[in-house]
């Protein structure tokens, strides 16, 4: 049972009836984001994998508090729902603080971890199907500074596994493409993560309102004119 009380939205999306396995890998800017975003929801069936530790950086593009540096990042959100709803996190709700790499994994699946290459490791061991694979929907973001992707992608659905697997460009490459950079700022990442959920809110209420590719652009180019 949520901790929190949902009535403001449940017109909306309504936990009490639709409160599905969600699996979310990487707990970062976008992931601790989206983490919260789906408690505010009313959502208790959530696993979430990451092995990192907080760090000072973290604090202005994630949701942990300058008290929990050097914490785990799985068990700072743990420590976060207690603080946020008054209650200890529900049993359903799950912190593994460990890397993915071949786990079983459920539901619908939010991969949102630092690499291309991590990506397609965790997409091939744990997400595309094979018999008893559980996976319903993977929902993927990319984010730089001032632009992002949310992705939707039906694993039971080989052009859109394949479309997805050939947009994943080399860690290199990635790095110094606009979508991929290190550099990312707290805005954008509570934009994309808010993107996401509503990639979520949909297939739950209206899967035809889902799209299956989303861009944003939030920094307009910039014209230097010279004076005459």
């Amino acid at each position: 049972m949520a901790h929190i009380n949902t009535m403001r939205h449940q017109q909306v999306f309504d936990a009490h009836t639709q409160n599905p396995i969600i699996t979310i890998i990487g707990a970062g800017a976008t992931g601790s984001r989206i983490w919260l975003s789906l408690v505010e929801l009313g959502l208790t069936n959530i696993t979430i994998y990451d092995f990192d530790h907080i760090e000072s950086h973290n604090l202005p593009n994630q949701i942990f508090l300058q008290s929990q540096i050097g914490m785990p990042k799985v068990e700072g959100l743990r420590e976060y729902y207690k603080l946020k709803t008054g209650q200890d996190a529900p049993e359903s709700m799950r912190f593994i603080n460990e890397e993915i790499t071949d786990q079983d994994i459920y539901g619908i699946v939010f991969l949102l971890t630092d690499t291309m290459t991590s990506r397609k490791t965790i997409f091939k061991n744990c997400i595309q199907p094979d018999p008893g694979t559980g996976v319903a929907l993977m929902i993927e973001t990319r984010m730089a500074s001032s632009y992002g992707d949310v992705n939707t992608v039906n694993p039971w659905d080989q052009n859109e596994c394949q479309q997805w697997l050939d947009s994943l460009i080399d860690d290199d490459e990635a790095e110094a493409s606009a979508c991929g950079a290190s550099i990312t700022v707290g805005p954008t990442a509570s934009i994309i993560a808010n993107l996401a959920v509503w990639q979520f809110i949909h297939f739950m209420t209206n899967p035809v309102a889902q799209d299956p590719a989303i861009s944003i652009h939030l920094k307009p180019m910039m014209l230097t004119l010279e004076a005459a």
